[in-house]
C-alpha cells in the first residue's frame, strides 16, 4: 500500500508531504502526537499550522486560467499553458499541485481533530479553547474538501465519483473515491458539528473560523447541491450578521484597510505569499491579463472596474491591462489578504436561490447588490427565470472575478466557455471541464487507478 509520510518539524509544526499517493495519511515521524498534542497551547499551535498551510493562490491561479477571465500576458513564458488551452492530462503539474496541497491541509486538520482527543483541559477556559480548535479544524477540512470536489468531480451528478474523503489519521487500506453525494454529506456534517464549537460567533477576526463563516460555507455547499431553500436560509442568516459593504466602504476591502463584509480570509504579511503575482510581478512581467470580455462587462459607472482592472506597462514597455484586485503596494507587489468568503457572495446566492421560486424577490436582491457597486444604478426587473439567472451569472462574474468562482459557475450554469484570443470553446460535454485525478495518485493507489474521470 502506498503511504503518505508526514514529516513534522516540531519547531513551527511545518509538515511536508512526500509520496505518490496523497490520500493515504499515515503519520510515521518519530516525534509522537502525544508530545506534540500535550496541552491546549500546543493544540492551538497545531491549528495555526493548519491555517498556515491553507492557500488560495493555486486555486485562484488554476481556476482563473481555466476560465474566460484572463488572457496570456507578454511575459507568460508558457506558464499554465495546458490549463489555458484545455489540453491537460493526468500528468499536468498544476493539477497535481492542487491535489497534493489540498490533502496536505486535510492531513493537518485531521491531526488537530485526533490530537485533541488526548488533550486535557485544566479549566473551563481551556475547554472552550480546545473546542474551538476542533471546530476550526472541521471548518478547514470541509472547506478544503469542497474545493477538491469542485475541481476533480462532476458535482452535478450525485452518484458519480467524488473524491476520497478521509477523516482518519491512519488509513489501513487503500482509499478509493467516495460518491459526490457522500462527499456533500460529510462536508455538511463537518460544518454542522463545527458551529457550536467555534468561539467566534461573528468574525471579529476574519482570519479565523467563526460560526458565521461556517454558515456562509454551508450556503455555498447547498448552492452547489442545488438545494436552494437551504442555500437561501444560511446565506440570509449570514447577511443578518454581516451586511454587504456600501458603495463608499467597498474600495477599502481591497487595500485591506478594513474588513467590511469579509467573512473569512487568509491574512498575508510582508514577504509572505503574494497572490497578485499570479497576474504580474514586481518587475512588471505580465503573466495573465484581464480578458477584454470581462472588462467590457462592467458599466462605466461601476466602481469595480477601476478597483479590479488597472492600466500599466509590462516588462517590455508595452501598455497592458492589469488585474488589480490583489494589487498590494509598491514595496510588496501583489501582497494582499486572500478573501475566501464575503457577504456579496451570500447576497448573490440568495438572489440565485430565489430565481427558481420568487422572481420579484430575486430581482430585489440583485438590484440591491448593483446599487451598492454601480453609481446611479436604476433598478431593473427581469421577467423570466432564464434572463434573471443570466444576469446573476453576469453579476457573479463582475463581483467575484479572480476569487475562484467563474470556471465553476460556468459549469453550474451549464454554459460553454469561449476564449476569443485563441478561438477555442470548452463545450458543456467536454471532459476537460473536470480535472483528471493526478497521475502520481493513480500510480500510487491501485483502487483510485480504476476510478479516473472519463476520457483521461
Amino acid at each position: 500500500m502506498k503511504k503518505i509520510i508526514n514529516y513534522i518539524a516540531f519547531a513551527g509544526l511545518m509538515i511536508s508531504v512526500s509520496s505518490c499517493s496523497f490520500t493515504d495519511l499515515e503519520p510515521t515521524d518519530k516525534i509522537g502526537d502525544n508530545e506534540i498534542f500535550s496541552s491546549v497551547s500546543t493544540l492551538e499551535q497545531a491549528l495555526i499550522g493548519a491555517y498556515s498551510k491553507m492557500s488560495m493562490k493555486n486555486t485562484i491561479s488554476v481556476s482563473a486560467v481555466l476560465s474566460d477571465d484572463v488572457y496570456k500576458g507578454g511575459q507568460n513564458g508558457g506558464a499554465g499553458d495546458d490549463s489555458y488551452q484545455w489540453t491537460y492530462s493526468a500528468a499536468t503539474g498544476d493539477h497535481n499541485t492542487l491535489w497534493s496541497s489540498y490533502y496536505s491541509v486535510i492531513s493537518m486538520a485531521n491531526r488537530v481533530i485526533h490530537g485533541a482527543e488526548g488533550v486535557y483541559s485544566n479549566n473551563t477556559h481551556e475547554a472552550k479553547l480546545k473546542e474551538n480548535c476542533i471546530g476550526s479544524a472541521l471548518f478547514i477540512r470541509a472547506y478544503t474538501y469542497l474545493d477538491l470536489l469542485r475541481f476533480f468531480s462532476n458535482f452535478d451528478n450525485k452518484e458519480s465519483f467524488g473524491i476520497p474523503y478521509s477523516k482518519d489519521l491512519v488509513i489501513l487500506q487503500t482509499l478509493g473515491r467516495n460518491s459526490v453525494s457522500e462527499c456533500f454529506f460529510e462536508i455538511k456534517k463537518d460544518l454542522n458539528a463545527a458551529i457550536p464549537l467555534l468561539t467566534q460567533t461573528t468574525p471579529e477576526n476574519p482570519g479565523y473560523a467563526s460560526q458565521t463563516a461556517t454558515k456562509a460555507l454551508l450556503a455555498r455547499v447547498y448552492l452547489y447541491e442545488k438545494n436552494y431553500e437551504m442555500a437561501y436560509k444560511y446565506a440570509s442568516e449570514v447577511l443578518v450578521q454581516m451586511p454587504i459593504a456600501s458603495i463608499n466602504e467597498y474600495p477599502s476591502i481591497w487595500d485591506d484597510s478594513r474588513n467590511t463584509e469579509v467573512i473569512f480570509e487568509l491574512k498575508r504579511l510582508a514577504n509572505e505569499e503574494a497572490i497578485g503575482t499570479i497576474f504580474f510581478s514586481a518587475d512588471n512581467s505580465s503573466s495573465f491579463e484581464p480578458s477584454t470580455e470581462l472588462i467590457n462587462s462592467y458599466p462605466a459607472t461601476d466602481i469595480r472596474l477601476k478597483l479590479f482592472i488597472g492600466d500599466g506597462v509590462d516588462r517590455d514597455g508595452v501598455s497592458v491591462k492589469r488585474v488589480n484586485k490583489y494589487k498590494g503596494t509598491t514595496e510588496n507587489v501583489g501582497l494582499a489578504n486572500q478573501k475566501l468568503l464575503r457577504s456579496s457572495e451570500m447576497l448573490l446566492i440568495m438572489a440565485e436561490a430565489k430565481a427558481y421560486s420568487q422572481l420579484s424577490q430575486s430581482n430585489t436582491l440583485l438590484n440591491q447588490l448593483r446599487a451598492s457597486r454601480i453609481n446611479g444604478w436604476i433598478n431593473q426587473t427581469y421577467s423570466s427565470k432564464e434572463n434573471l439567472l443570466n444576469e446573476i451569472l453576469l453579476e457573479r462574474r463582475r463581483e467575484l472575478c479572480y476569487e475562484g468562482h467563474r470556471f465553476f459557475d460556468m459549469r453550474r450554469f451549464n454554459q460553454p466557455i469561449y476564449k476569443p484570443m485563441i478561438n477555442k470553446t470548452l463545450n458543456v460535454d467536454d471532459h476537460h471541464r473536470i480535472l483528471p485525478i493526478p497521475q502520481s495518485e493513480m500510480q500510487g493507489n491501485p483502487v483510485i487507478a480504476k476510478q479516473q474521470n472519463r476520457d483521461y
